[in-house]
């Protein structure tokens, strides 16, 4: 089970990065990049290297640290965000992150938008790894998202994607129909997107029609069912996470979830070392998913 704590974090992380570079361009299917790549001049991210990550998997760290201390509360979570957004240390924050971020530093209450925008869906992963309880982690991942994120849909797509991956980590047989349940209690738009998506995995409908017909934009209306849509279609084929962080649009996100999906299910025999070793920080977060794992052990 450690491993496919260090392997869900890790391969968050490593999704985030080789989708980093594509982020907000359109889909690059035809010519897919090996390994890690620069983001091209003038691209949002390109102050970054090959195998830095964005603002997804500083969000999840954030979480993370809070939570391997006993230390987190919405509040405390909150602060810490938006002293990385005054220094200018969060890379490429969505709208509604930045918003809440500015109105945190302002002394604002109510800081969270509310936005469809799947800026808050990182904190999906620790909340998964630390939380015994499946009704105690929505309670709180909830309280979480709505530092930046107060729509239904928005909490719903994360708290729905946690149990995804606890459904992957403990093998449930179906957890693409967990996945669809949790999100319709909070939105049934949602769970149409993320039943759509499935529907047209299995019938088998081409990647470049259902980057039409599910789309790839930041809304977790779209960033969530695709990411489904990438896992069931390609999950187990080599070029998973290549593909994945190539369908354009919010590529970074939607290989966060992949890349967490394939370290959930494989633990970190599902990556190579290079790619390992090549990713920023990847010795920090491998010991803070070890942190995770000693919460939940009962050794912390």
């Amino acid at each position: 089970m450690l491993s496919r704590y260090r392997g869900c974090m890790l391969g968050a992380a490593i999704g985030d990065a080789l989708g980093m570079p594509q982020e907000t361009l359109p889909p690059s299917l035809s010519r897919l990049d090996e390994g890690y790549a620069k983001p091209l001049r003038r691209h949002p991210n390109e102050g970054l290297r090959p195998g830095q990550f964005t603002d997804d998997t500083q969000m999840m760290l954030c979480a993370a640290e809070l939570l391997g201390e006993g230390a987190f509360t919405p509040e405390e979570y909150g602060r810490k965000l938006a002293a990385m957004h005054a220094r200018k240390r969060l890379r490429f924050p969505d709208g509604a992150v930045a918003t809440a971020c500015a109105h945190i530093t302002a002394g604002l209450h109510d800081s969270g938008r509310a936005s469809t925008t799947a800026g808050c869906m990182p904190l999906a992963v620790p909340f998964a790894l630390v939380c015994k309880d499946g009704d105690e982690m929505r309670e709180c991942l909830q309280a979480a998202c709505r530092v930046t994120h107060t729509h239904p849909a928005a909490y719903g797509a994360t708290i729905s994607y946690a149990l995804f991956l606890r459904a992957v980590m403990h093998r449930h047989p179906d957890p693409f129909r967990v996945a669809e349940e949790i999100a319709g209690e909070y939105d049934s738009q949602l769970a149409g997107s993320i039943r759509n998506a499935c529907v047209l995995e299995k019938e088998g409908l081409s990647l470049e029609a259902a980057l039409i017909n599910v789309g790839n934009d930041v809304s977790v209306y779209h960033t969530y069912p695709l990411a489904l849509f990438l896992i069931s279609r390609f999950g187990h084929d080599d070029a998973f996470l290549k593909v994945a962080t190539h369908v354009g649009g919010n590529t970074d996100t939607i290989g966060f979830i992949c890349g967490s999906w394939l370290g959930a299910a494989e633990g970190t025999a599902g990556f190579s070392s290079e790619m390992v070793m090549h990713l920023e920080d990847q010795a920090y977060i491998e010991e803070t998913a070890e942190l995770l794992f000693d919460v939940v052990s009962g050794k912390n």
